[in-house]
């Protein structure tokens, strides 16, 4: 884990049985977690779990495993990372130290930087009224009770 964060996803039951290993792709396969592609020669995580009695796999490509490295201190579940990190993002307002996001792969930078546009485009799109201090949408026309 890294020092910029501590995302902590937690809660679940821990596996009754977790093998983790780095693979090369001999074939494609999908990540888990962004849903893009795995291409032949890729590194990848590959996990064998047992949860709740039901064995299963994982697939992680190298940029969402950079993120999870990096941001999760304390937990995770598989295919939830990205909606985490979002959550994350929002409650920072999108301050994410340089620091954090320069030791990331370029793949997992550029997912993490759009996340923290997305933030920014949002806090951009909220005003407040001039009326009741309350902050809505500036799209919201009339969102206040007291129109």
């Amino acid at each position: 884990m890294g020092e910029c964060s501590c995302i902590y996803d937690g809660g679940y039951d821990p596996p009754q049985l977790y093998k983790e290993s780095i693979r090369t792709a001999r074939k494609g396969h999908v990540c888990g977690e962004c849903s893009g592609a795995i291409k032949p020669g890729d590194e990848y995580e590959f996990v064998f779990g047992v949860w709740d009695d039901k064995a299963d796999t994982q697939k992680t490509c190298s940029d969402c495993l950079s993120v999870r490295d990096e941001f999760f201190c304390d937990g995770w579940s598989f295919g939830n990372i990205w909606e985490r990190v979002g959550e994350h993002v929002s409650e920072m307002n999108g301050e994410i130290s340089g620091d954090c996001l320069s030791s990331l792969t370029p793949g997992a930078r550029a997912m993490v930087c759009e996340c923290i546009e997305e933030v920014w485009k949002e806090l951009n799109d909220v005003e407040r009224c001039e009326e009741c201090e309350k902050k809505t949408p500036k799209a919201d026309c009339g969102a206040c009770e007291h129109d």
